[in-house]
């Protein structure tokens, strides 16, 4: 689609990418920013929901992962 993407996985990288983004749209160019800077999941995530899904109807149960 055209975008930059930057993935950032230190609180301190948050202020620099975010100005460069900015400098980068006001220039015309989109820029996507992946934040990876805690492993706590926040509202409104819940604990199961990075666990695997449940096939409970046969006709889905092939594209269940294997465990």
């Amino acid at each position: 689609m055209g975008a930059e993407g930057v993935t950032i996985d230190k609180a301190s990288d948050v202020g620099p990418a975010l100005r460069a983004a900015a400098k980068a749209q006001d220039e015309g160019r989109t820029t996507v920013l992946e934040m990876m800077v805690t492993r706590e999941l926040g509202d409104p995530f819940r604990r199961d929901a990075l666990s695997l899904p449940v096939r409970h109807l046969e006709k889905y149960r092939s594209t269940a992962a294997k465990r």
